[in-house]
Order: structure tokens, then C-alpha cells, then sequence
């Protein structure tokens, strides 16, 4: 926490002089040299944008040193910048010393201002060393290139060295790791190994920093393979627990899971020791491969080799056992964890409570939460997002509201995903009035709707066929640049096509292609569905064609409405063509697609066929539905009165 200036100098004289300085060094350094001699004497001393650098953040910008106002000194990280401002006032008695100090001290003042993190303050002193006639060496030029990197500028950092180079000066270690570390951070590994061999072509037989940093720099871009072989030339090197580590973690990134496991086997066969780091590593890959258990048997060895995991380590267990539903099991870690001396935290709470909902135990989960708050762990908003969400998924949206009110008693700000959930169960449980208020309540408190509250109100105006009032909200949208996504086209192509507006929605699934979106199988199966039940058989027939030719592979819902439509318009063969192929694709039918076809058969007096597709029905375990079990007895009863008829002509004939 920044300390209050005013409050930090009465406390301490020292500070206060300190600060008094720094203001009014800053105050004159204000004024034009031309009106204030001793303005000119620090202008000549200190160059201008080394005071501006005092400036709070600049120190950790990402560019070098900014020109801003000095008027805004009051907002200057107190304990870092006075600690830089004392380096700069020893900087100026060295300046004014006779003989000059050497660059080795300089260098040493230098090296402290890096270790604040001020690189651009450090760049700028070395400029005025030059000015000053100080000669530098090649310790003073790694420190350069060295700032250049640490500010995301390698390219600055390999023209200082080419300039060194051109200045008569070796290079060393340092310098060679310094621009390879800069150019891998960058993801110019190319680069890199450009500058690796001509380090070897300088007489440098690379040390273990060189190759960490090269292994790093490949791992960063997933390049698990060359440092591999990288690693495995190094092996009389004794590459140690960071690299092995590094190396484990981006196979686990890449869900290598298994070879990860086999390096991890291969290092402490060799009798390299893992770290936490090494264990959390594999735990986080193991989980994210549904491998808790393995993750618990690896909890276990790292114990049993006396190597305390960290609450991130126990958090990540937790985490991947509730995501599997066995919330359960992941609370017996609560225990465990006291057990060992590690208090839980929000986080690990929170996500226990995020279990509990996944598995509907709200009881568990309300249970939890009160129970935090007596251990020391404040709700955040997230605890209560988790319990609301939980509430409104299993449309208990009362209890979910209550929650709400309660977030204001405790002087916790609901976010955009608190009002969010909010109104997707107020829609769940069709409340759609309540939702509006609840977004209009939202935008009174100044939160803006994203993408996800826009779409859960424009679907369930949608379905609920008040498709003007959902493009009200969507032209809202663009008028507070929220880009829509897909599932927003497609709740509005589908309200569209339910209302017979098949023109405007196919208009607005056109659009969708233009904002450099690709319609899903839902928005496809939309549209495809609207042309079908408005007698426009063709272009549904041609949008399903150029549906699989998108790439965009059809489901059982799309295969449905274009059966459908053939069925409705009575292309029975065509419909059962396409059943066909649908299951020649491996779609599996769904009871409403039989029913579909069974239906067209039968309002086509194609009875046999009909009981053929019954049967199918029936294999698959599904049962008539009840519109096609009364055509079917309709069909029945006509069959045995014309049978019945035709027995009387007979009889009466005779």
C-alpha cells in the first residue's frame, strides 16, 4: 500500500527532507534555464527526462521514459522513487567530483537503479556519462543492453552491442545471455541461435544460463521437440531442476501429459530432486487431463519427499476434482490442508462452493459459504456469483435474489456477471419483465451489458415472439459498440423465421458472414427450418448443401427440419433418401425425426413404408408421439372400413 505523503513525513523528519528536495528540485527544474542559473546547473547535470522518470509507473513502462508534466510529482511512488532520487543526487556529486570517478563505480550505482526496475532512467545516465567523458566498458553496455530488454527493446539492445563491438570491445557472458534472453522473450528464436553461434564462433563454450535460456525461450513457444534435443546434448552440463521444470510445464501446456511424466521420472532417476514447482507443473497437467487421482498420488510423493506444496498446489486439486463433480472428495482437502498448516483461502472456498452447484448440492454450498466467513475468509464477489449462479441454474431464482440484496448489505458491488446470471434465471423461469427491470437496474448503477446479458434477453424476447423489441435491444448493441456473436444472430433469425419474417432473417444471417462471423449448425438449422415451413423448400434444400460444403456438419436437429420439409411438401423419397445418408454419416435419429417421417408417409398413404419406419422407431427405443399414433389408428380405422365395405358389396351382390 502507497503510503500518503503527508502522513509518511510526519512520521519521519528524514523522509520529509528527502521529499521537501525532490519538490523543489522539481519545482525549479520547471523553471527555463535562461531565468535561473541553478535550473541550468541541473539541466547540465541531469538530463531532463531522468527527473520526469520520478514520475510514478514510468520507471516500469514498457518505453523508455516518457516527457510528462512534473506538476503530477504528488502522485510519485514514494519509497521506490526517493530511493531513486537519492541514487541521483550521489549520481550528481559523482558528476561534479575532479578527477571523475571511474566507470566501475558509475556501473555499480547503475546496477542499483536496475534493481528498482527504473531501465529507462539508467539508459538516460549512461548518455550523460558520455557527455560527461566517462569511459565506458563492457560491464557499462550489458547494463544497456540489458535495460533495453527488460523494456521489450532487443532491437535497441543489439544496435548498443554493434556499437561496443565497433568501440574495440570483448564481449562476455553476460552480454551474450542478456541479448539471447531479450530475443527469446521477444520470439525471435531464430534470432537467437544466430547469436548462439556466433557466440561459439567467438571462443565461448556456453554455460548452463545459455542453455536454460534457449530451452526457456523454445518452451515459450511450445517447442517441446528441439528442446528436448537440446536438453539431451546439454546432459554432461548437469542441467538442473529449472530447466527439467521448464520443459515439463510446457509439455503439460500442451497436453503431453505422458511425456511430461516420463521426464519427470527420467530427472529423479538421475538425482535431480523436483521442486514445488515441478509437482504443481505435472498436478496442473494431470487435472487438465481428468487425471485427478494421479494428481493425489503425486501430492502424496511430493510429501513424502518432505517438499511442502503451496496453496496453489492444493487449490489446483481441488479445482480439477469439483470440475468432475466430486466435490465431495475435494473438501476432505479442507481438512487435509489444516492438517499441514495451510489455511484455505476466497479462492479455495469459492471453488469448493463452484462444486457443491455443479453437483445441484446448494444445501452443501450455502453451507459453505457461511462457514468461510467464520474461518477469516471475507465473501468477495465472486462467492456470491458462484451461490447466485447455482440458485438461478436450478431456478431457484428467489434465493438467487435475496443474494443480490444481501451484496449490498455488505458493501460488495455486484459486477456484470452478478446481473448477468440474474437475468438468465429470471428468463429460465420465463420472469422476462423482471429480467428488463434487473438490465435497466444494471445500467442505472453504471455496469455495461456485455455480449452474454444482450443475447440471454434477445433469445428469450425471441422465444417469447417479441422479435421487435429484440432488435431494439440489438441495434442497442452496436449503438454501445457490444459486437454481437453468434448466438445472437442466430436467436434472432430463428424469433424471425418463427413470425414468418423469412426475408429479414435471411438478411440478417447474411450479415452475419460480413462481421467475419461463421454461422454455427444452430444459426444453419434456423434458417434452413424458417425456409422449410414457409413453403420455400428450394432455398432451404440449397442452404443445407451449402451448409456441408462450409465444413459446418449438419446434426440431428438440422437433418429433422430439412426431413421435414421434404415430408410437409411431400418429397417422401427424398425424405427417406436423407434419413439414409444422415445415418451413413453416424447422426443418430432422434425419436422426433422418426415420428417426422412416419407422419409423411402416412399423410401420403404410403402405409407400407410407414410400419417399416415404425419399426426403426421402435429398435431404437423411442414410441410414437401422440399426433402420429392418432394418424396411424386414423389409417387403421380407414383400412378396416373400407375392408368392411367392400365385404358388404360382395355379400349384397350375391
Amino acid at each position: 500500500m502507497i503510503a500518503n505523503p503527508k502522513n509518511t513525513a510526519k512520521h519521519s523528519p528524514v523522509l520529509k527532507g528527502r521529499w521537501n528536495t525532490c519538490m523543489m528540485t522539481t519545482t525549479i527544474m520547471n523553471w527555463p534555464p535562461s531565468l535561473n542559473p541553478l535550473a541550468n546547473l541541473l539541466h547540465s547535470v541531469i538530463d531532463f527526462p531522468i527527473i520526469v522518470s520520478l514520475l510514478r509507473n514510468s520507471h516500469r513502462s514498457s518505453t523508455i521514459a516518457p516527457l510528462h508534466s512534473l506538476r503530477h510529482c504528488e502522485e510519485i511512488d514514494r519509497e521506490n522513487d526517493l530511493a531513486l532520487y537519492d541514487e541521483l543526487v550521489s549520481f550528481n556529486k559523482f558528476a561534479h567530483r575532479q578527477p571523475l570517478p571511474s566507470i566501475k563505480d558509475f556501473c555499480k550505482l547503475l546496477t542499483r537503479i536496475v534493481k528498482m526496475n527504473h531501465y529507462s532512467v539508467v539508459i538516460s545516465l549512461v548518455q550523460r556519462l558520455d557527455v560527461l567523458g566517462v569511459k565506458s566498458d563492457i560491464y557499462a553496455f550489458n547494463i544497456v543492453i540489458n535495460c533495453f530488454c527488460h523494456l521489450n527493446r532487443v532491437d535497441f539492445g543489439l544496435s548498443v552491442f554493434g556499437k561496443a563491438l565497433k568501440r574495440g570491445f570483448e564481449p562476455d557472458y553476460a552480454t551474450f545471455n542478456t541479448l539471447i534472453r531479450g530475443l527469446c522473450a521477444d520470439g525471435s528464436l531464430d534470432q537467437a541461435h544466430k547469436l548462439f553461434d556466433q557466440m561459439l564462433e567467438s571462443g565461448f563454450k556456453p554455460n548452463i544460463v545459455t542453455y536454460g535460456t534457449l530451452i526457456n525461450g523454445m518452451c515459450k513457444l511450445g517447442n517441446t521437440t528441439d528442446a528436448i534435443i537440446l536438453l539431451r546434448k546439454i546432459e554432461e552440463e548437469s542441467p538442473g531442476v529449472i530447466i527439467y521444470s521448464t520443459i515439463i510445464h510446457t509439455l503439460c501446456k500442451n497436453r503431453q501429459v505422458t511425456h511430461a511424466l516420463h521426464l519427470f521420472q527420467e530427472m529423479t532417476e538421475k538425482g535431480i530432486t523436483p521442486n514445488a514447482v515441478t509437482y504443481l507443473c505435472l498436478m496442473q497437467g494431470l487435472c487438465s487431463s481428468e487425471l485427478p487421482q494421479l494428481a493425489k498420488r503425486l501430492l502424496d510423493d511430493m510429501l513424502a519427499r518432505n517438499i511442502s506444496p503451496n496453496l496453489q498446489a492444493f487449490n489446483v486439486l481441488i479445482n480439477a476434482l469439483c470440475k468432475l463433480g466430486l466435490a465431495t472428495e475435494s473438501h476432505n482437502f479442507l481438512a487435509f490442508m489444516i492438517e499441514k498448516g495451510m489455511l484455505p483461502n476466497t479462492t479455495t472456498y469459492n471453488t469448493l462452493i463452484k462444486g457443491y452447484c455443479l453437483i445441484q448440492r446448494l444445501d452443501k454450498a450455502k453451507h459453505l459459504f457461511n462457514y468461510m466467513s467464520t474461518q477469516g475468509c471475507d465473501h468477495d464477489v465472486v462467492s456470491y456469483n458462484v451461490l447466485i449462479n447455482g440458485y438461478c441454474k436450478n431456478q431457484e431464482i428467489d434465493e438467487g435474489l435475496t443474494l443480490l440484496k444481501e451484496m449490498s448489505k455488505q458493501k460488495i458491488d455486484p459486477n456484470v456477471v452478478t446481473y448477468t446470471t440474474i437475468i438468465h434465471g429470471l428468463c429460465l423461469v420465463s420472469k422476462l419483465e423482471d429480467a428488463l427491470v434487473i438490465f435497466h437496474k444494471m445500467q442505472d448503477c453504471g455496469h455495461t451489458a456485455n455480449v452474454v446479458t444482450y443475447s440471454t434477453l434477445i433469445d428469450t424476447l425471441c422465444k417469447h415472439e417479441r422479435v421487435n423489441e429484440a432488435l431494439d435491444l440489438f441495434k442497442l448493441m452496436d449503438d454501445r459498440h457490444v459486437a454481437p456473436d453468434v448466438f445472437t444472430f442466430t436467436s434472432i433469425v430463428d424469433g424471425l423465421c418463427k413470425v414468418g419474417e423469412i426475408d429479414a432473417a435471411n438478411d440478417y444471417f447474411l450479415e452475419l458472414s460480413c462481421r467475419g462471423l461463421q454461422p454455427s449448425v444452430c444459426t444453419y438449422t434456423a434458417m434452413i427450418g424458417g425456409f422449410c415451413r414457409n413453403r420455400r423448400l428450394d432455398e432451404g434444400e440449397e442452404l443445407f448443401l451449402k451448409m456441408e460444403e462450409s465444413g459446418c456438419v449438419p446434426n440431428v436437429h438440422t437433418y429433422t427440419v430439412m426431413i421435414n420439409g421434404y415430408c410437409r411438401n411431400g418429397k417422401v423419397d427424398e425424405a427417406n433418401e436423407l434419413f439414409v445418408k444422415m445415418k451413413e454419416s453416424g447422426c443418430l435419429p432422434d425419436s422426433c425425426l422418426i415420428n417426422s417421417i412416419i407422419q409423411g408417409f402416412l399423410l401420403q398413404n404410403e402405409i407400407t413404408k410407414a410400419i417399416q419406419y415404425v419399426d426403426i422407431l421402435r429398435e431404437n427405443g423411442f414410441s410414437l408421439d401422440v399426433y402420429t399414433e392418432a394418424l396411424l389408428q386414423n389409417f387403421q380405422c380407414c383400412v378396416m372400413l373400407e375392408h368392411s365395405s367392400k365385404k358388404g358389396f360382395e355379400s349384397f351382390s350375391q
